[in-house]
């Protein structure tokens, strides 16, 4: 009974936090947006160009970092901005992954740290930052943002230029990151784009209405340069605390207590889709243990530690939501425990009817019954919130595939609680300390990434070489064939080959006009 309770307060947690995310896009919806026009690609593409700073610290990367650094400088619809890439002296394939790609680009920098790694990514950022403000004196560059990024990360064409229309009025911008769509059958990389779509299209919603503060998620991120000097000229303490095993998280917390303007941005621009950090997550079993006991000593113990239970009722209220997961993954294989029970029981009894019958664990009449149905209504409803957020991003076949997904994803969460309350445990009675526990990334090939990038037809628009009718015939003829539209337009005589050959070199990143890097 105590299990069935415990679960049942913690579904009436969720359920709050989905009728205020309703009641908070109504008003929004009633009250904002019809007084106020949603930014597009106009507003985004007016405004002048500030100077960013991209910051991706490293650590054995050298299988992704090249593919990532070629497919940012390709997919970025924007011209000012430099890339600074954090190695160690002990990792030479990743710096010269970098080097090789670094004679091509003027604005990719390399930053070494002077001591072997792995320390942990915080402390390669505030060698990053070092070398960045350091490059401010002798190039007379002044940065306005400054952007956090991993070696995995697939950028978005129109990120920078989101920054540059809010960076002056904010001081941490957070974009949604989006895992990468796995195979139906891959249940452990595939939770992660449950888990995601539901926290960055909902409950980061939720916590900025509710307490101005966001989380930073690592990457997709951007700083003020206000931001970055207050950081920097606390006394006692590092831009990103190297003591903590998610750094990103503690920023967002210590700008929020110095009262810097915060913000997530949901932000959908025609033709270019979800302005989001796309990524894979991990799709082994060990590796989702370690990458998620990480987020929980980070966020829950040492958080625990360091924040306490500070600030407003709201942030009081965010603190629980954060750190509850230490038990609810506990709670979930307790249920998954007596669910087991319930089913052999019952199955013994279908197998054998004339043998002995068990007394029952429940009776209608009691109040036990009425608790475990109450339970199972607000489960049903966490299945209903987490497939409809996850048809949002990846389709209906992916969400069909939600409920089971969830169950697994609870069975690598009890074995990541289990594995960070070990780790931690130790960690204080012998003073062990707490390392870079990296998770090995991979990069999709050439083929997959066009995707992210601006759609052919997009292009010959812009270019003048096809019609706005032209094309919209040629798109009504695909619906029925799903022939490649260059194709169909060659077909038509609307468009020669070699005039699609340069589009598509265009879209790849092998040719560039004036306004691209």
């Amino acid at each position: 009974m105590a299990t069935a309770g415990l679960i049942l307060l913690s579904s009436i947690d969720d359920f709050f936090v989905d009728l205020f995310y309703l009641f908070h896009k109504t008003k929004r919806r009633i009250f904002v947006y019809s007084r106020h026009k949603r930014a597009d690609f106009r507003s985004l593409d007016n405004a002048r160009e500030k100077y960013f700073a991209l910051m991706i610290p490293t650590w054995q990367e050298a299988n992704v970092i090249g593919p990532m650094l070629n497919n940012l400088m390709k997919t970025y619809e924007y011209s000012a901005y430099h890339v600074f890439v954090g190695t160690y002296i002990n990792d030479a394939d990743t710096a010269h992954a970098v080097k090789k790609l670094k004679c091509r680009h003027e604005n990719l920098h390399l930053v070494t740290c002077p001591h072997a790694g792995p320390t942990n990514k915080a402390d390669c950022l505030n060698h990053i930052t070092q070398d960045i403000f350091a490059y401010e004196k002798t190039s007379q560059i002044q940065f306005d943002g400054f952007i956090l990024h991993d070696a995995e990360d697939i950028v978005h064409p129109l990120e920078l230029k989101l920054y540059n229309h809010l960076i002056s009025r904010k001081d941490m911008i957070q974009i949604p990151v989006i895992p990468l769509e796995r195979r139906w059958h891959d249940f452990t990389a595939g939770h992660y784009m449950d888990e995601f779509a539901e926290s960055h299209c909902k409950e980061l919603v939720v916590r900025e209405a509710l307490t101005g503060q966001v989380p930073s998620a690592g990457v997709g991120t951007a700083l003020s340069r206000s931001a970055m000097l207050i950081l920097r000229d606390s006394p006692g303490q590092k831009i990103f605390d190297d003591q903590s095993l998610t750094e990103d998280y503690d920023l967002g917390l210590r700008l929020k207590q110095r009262g810097m303007q915060q913000a997530f941005v949901r932000l959908k621009v025609k033709n270019y889709g979800l302005i989001a950090t796309r990524e894979y997550f991990p799709d082994t079993l060990g590796a989702a243990i370690r990458q998620k006991s990480r987020w929980l000593m980070g966020i829950v113990f040492q958080g625990w530690f360091r924040q306490r239970w500070r600030g407003s009722l709201g942030m009081k209220y965010i603190y629980f939501r954060d750190r509850k997961g230490i038990f609810t993954a506990q709670l979930a294989m307790a249920a998954y425990f007596v669910l087991f029970n319930i089913l052999l029981v019952w199955l013994i009894e279908k197998i054998n009817p004339e043998g002995y019958h068990y007394p029952p664990l429940v009776r209608a009449d009691e109040p036990l019954a009425i608790l475990l149905i109450a339970t199972l209504f607000f489960m049903g409803l966490r299945f209903v919130s987490r497939s409809l957020f996850t048809y949002q991003l990846y389709g209906i076949l992916t969400a069909l595939f939600c409920f089971p997904r969830m169950l697994w994803g609870n069975v690598i969460n009890f074995l990541a609680t289990f594995r960070a309350i070990f780790l931690y445990s130790r960690h204080l009675l012998s003073g062990r300390p707490l390392t870079w526990d990296k998770t090995d990334h991979i990069f999709p090939d050439e083929s997959a990434l066009v995707f992210f990038r601006k759609k052919i037809g997009d292009i010959l628009l812009e270019q003048n070489i096809t019609s706005q009718s032209a094309l919209d015939q040629a798109l009504k003829i695909q619906k029925n064939n799903n022939k490649p539209l260059g194709e169909i337009l060659i077909e038509l005589g609307l468009l020669h080959e070699n005039q699609l050959e340069k589009a598509l070199a265009f879209q790849r990143g092998d040719m560039c006009d004036d306004n691209q890097t």
